[in-house]
């Protein structure tokens, strides 16, 4: 028979916008008599795949991923204040080194196999994170706000992660060892992060939101009576701005400050592997700039 690989689709990168992702391919192991239709109906025109010999992964899920990433984000534009003064941007007058952004990321995500060939989900979770990174002020005090020095950027924030997303996906037999399949999965998926700093007084309500698109190209097989394993190579872009406020230490000085990944792309590697028709695990790095690591369990029913 033929076999199709499903997808879970990327939970989302959030306030800083996480993406988080796991691929599940097609449940069935062996060839064998066409499995009745789901009681949900669902997949649309999944019976009719069944007949010509495509194998369908179950079309509900919900699993629950954890998502760590660090990357070097650009400063569109920095405010500077004394404690209860309104800020005044001052991104033209200073020099800013390397700003690092570190988040983490714990979501639980519902999909739905609506089509064979297509997936839809919702995701809800929570993300915490942190700004790092100097700014050197010049010789000549900036507009009286503060001396000449350089300052550290510090700034820790969390807040609930919510959004929605799809995934399209496909594949085939390419050899009968181990039923060896190649396929393919493209995701694209938003979210927004209601974000709280430590430290909020010159922006209270924060809600960043991050677009992310992902494609992965991969094989699998099977790898025992009841499992099946998969490897993948792919390439996510995040679409995401920001504004992070805080504070300098054993200064009154605070900020705000508007930034976005400084390299947007980075490379995935990854593997799933499935344990009969219902468990999926998945693990996936993050390599280039944007360094990340992720780990899924789903549930399929």
């Amino acid at each position: 028979m033929k076999e199709f690989f499903g997808s879970r689709g990327l939970p989302v990168r959030a306030c800083v916008g996480l993406a988080l992702l796991a691929i599940v391919s097609g449940g069935a192991l062996a060839a064998g008599p066409v499995p009745p239709p789901h009681w949900s109906g669902l997949p649309i025109w999944g019976q009719e795949a069944a007949e010509k010999g495509y194998i369908l992964p179950l079309p509900f899920g919900v699993g629950i991923t954890a998502y760590a990433a660090e990357q070097p984000v650009d400063i569109h534009d920095l405010q500077l204040a004394r404690r209860g003064n309104d800020p005044v941007s001052v991104t033209n007058f200073l020099q800013i080194d390397r700003v690092d952004t570190k988040q983490q990321n714990v979501s639980l995500k519902l999909d739905v196999l609506v089509l064979p060939f297509f997936n839809v989900y919702a995701l809800l979770g929570y993300t915490t994170g942190s700004t790092k990174g100097k700014i050197q002020v010049p010789d000549d005090p900036i507009l009286g706000i503060i001396q000449p020095q350089i300052l550290n950027l510090d700034a820790s924030f969390q807040g609930p992660t919510y959004g929605v997303g799809m995934t399209f996906q496909g594949g085939g037999k390419v050899h009968e060892w181990r039923d060896l399949t190649a396929f393919a999965v493209v995701d694209v998926n938003r979210t927004q992060t209601k974000l709280s700093f430590d430290n909020e007084a010159l922006i209270a309500h924060t809600k960043p939101i991050a677009t992310v698109l992902s494609a992965r190209f991969g094989m699998g097989g099977i790898a025992g009576p009841s499992s099946r394993v998969g490897f993948w190579i792919g390439a996510m872009y995040q679409k995401i701005q920001q504004r992070v406020a805080g504070g300098v230490s054993d200064t009154e000085l605070e900020f705000a400050v508007t930034q976005s990944p400084a390299k947007p792309w980075n490379t995935l590697i990854g593997g799933v592997g499935e344990i009969g028709r219902n468990v999926v695990i998945v693990v996936e790095g993050g390599l280039g700039a944007r360094k990340s690591i992720l780990a899924s369990a789903v549930y399929r029913f």
